[in-house]
């Protein structure tokens, strides 16, 4: 939490549709982060953590010292033990990124951030929010999804599927949930209301329902 600029974490699993949500804030006037696109980013610029992850991936990188984020995802989605150690080395240098980009953001004047991130839970990324919402699909409506963004197969999609949380974990761990089962732009609709909603004083955290 920042200061008077309050902070949305918005989260769930691959293929619900979280950017979705987060574009739509954006467009209602919101400062949005993209924990993915810092993710990319950084794989680009940041030195230290490419050093990191060179020296526990090292088949990934090519003579040229470039890394191949596709073969880098063959490791990880089949074993669990290789996503905690990817994990462990990007959470710390993303979760840097993020706050000196909320603090940008409050330095123009922001009245809301909102940030968009798989993992924003496990991260501990929820800590520096007001509130969370988990954006939540049926698998095979999700796994669609990822097959025509991805150009994957329904293989390696169940897999990434697989490797995430289900939709509890969502529903325990978060404050708000948008459901969006169908590709026919009411997530829209509902991520408008929920802002609408938020800014009117109609949602709070469950911990504050708690203590009321």
């Amino acid at each position: 939490m920042l200061g008077n600029m309050k902070v949305i974490g918005i989260t769930g699993g691959t293929g619900c549709g979280k950017t979705s949500v987060l574009r739509m804030m954006e467009r209602l006037g919101c400062f949005a982060i993209d924990a993915d696109e810092v993710y990319h980013r950084l794989l680009r610029y940041d030195h230290e953590m490419l050093a990191r992850l060179r020296q526990e991936f090292p088949t990934v990188f090519d003579e040229a010292g470039h890394l191949d984020r596709t073969a880098l995802g063959h490791i990880v989605y089949n074993d669990e033990a290789q996503m905690e150690v990817l994990t462990h080395i990007t959470h710390y240098h993303i979760i840097k990124e993020i706050q000196h980009l909320l603090e940008r953001g409050e330095r123009n004047g922001a009245a809301m951030a909102v940030i968009d991130a798989v993992m924003l839970i496990e991260s501990g990324l929820d800590r520096i929010c007001d509130l969370v919402v988990g954006v939540t699909a049926p698998r095979e409506v999700r796994a669609r999804r990822i097959m025509r963004r991805d150009g994957i197969t329904a293989e390696q999609a169940r897999q990434r599927i697989d490797a995430q949380p289900d939709e509890d974990f969502y529903r325990q761990n978060c404050d708000y949930i948008l459901s969006n089962a169908v590709d026919d732009g009411s997530i829209h609709d509902k991520t408008v209301g929920f802002y609408d909603n938020l800014v009117n004083g109609k949602i709070f955290p469950k911990k504050r329902e708690e203590n009321e």
